[in-house]
Order: structure tokens, then sequence, then C-alpha cells
């Protein structure tokens, strides 16, 4: 089994700052794509194609909603884990997480093995 080296203090910041970064981006997303999930009305007076495609939008607007409530946690519980001195660590296996697996996905509670 390769053995993995410890986080340095520099690529935990750097993955921390990235992290609070991730987190106001999807928090303002959020925000922002609010008007695109509401229902569109039947009394709207557009063309059948128009609702349609009105419909898919919406539809692809909630479905990216609902991956952001999904991540928003997971990113708020990697942070808690850096705050425990956790970060980095593979909740299967306990051997370090590759960095450049968390620079991909910094929220990764496993290691590419466990996964």
């Amino acid at each position: 089994m390769l053995r993995l080296a410890m986080l340095t203090v520099d690529q935990i910041i750097e993955l921390e700052v990235r992290i609070s970064e991730e987190i106001e981006n999807l928090e303002a997303e959020s925000e922002s794509t609010a008007v695109e999930r509401e229902a569109i009305s039947p009394d709207v007076s557009i063309g059948r194609l128009s609702r349609l495609d009105s419909m898919q939008i919406q539809e692809i607007a909630k479905e990216t909603q609902r991956r952001r409530d999904e991540r928003l946690p997971r990113l708020k519980a990697a942070l808690d884990r850096i705050d425990m001195d956790e970060y980095g660590k593979c909740n299967g296996c306990r051997q370090w997480i590759a960095f450049a697996r968390l620079k991909e996905q910094p929220e990764a509670p496993f290691c590419g093995s466990c996964a």
C-alpha cells in the first residue's frame, strides 16, 4: 500500500481558502438563480415551444440547485475537519488523502482507494 505524506501547512491553507471561496460562490449562485426556479404560470402567453424551453431551463436550474444544496454541507464539514486537525485523513482507512485529489475535490472525505 502506498503511504502518502501528511499535508503541509501551506497546502492546508491553500485548500481552506479554496473551500471558503467555493462556499461563497455556491451561496451567491443559489441566491441569483432563485428566479429561474420559479414556476411558470400557465396564464403567461408564450408559445408552446417557448413554454417547453422555459420548463426545461427551470428543471435544469432545480437540478443545479439540488447539487449545490448537497455540496454546501460537505464543504462546511471539510472546514470543520480543518478546525479539528482531521482534514486530509481518509474517513475509511485513516491514511492521508492525496493533495491532488483534495485540490480537485476539497470536500472529499475518502482517499481514492476507499471512495
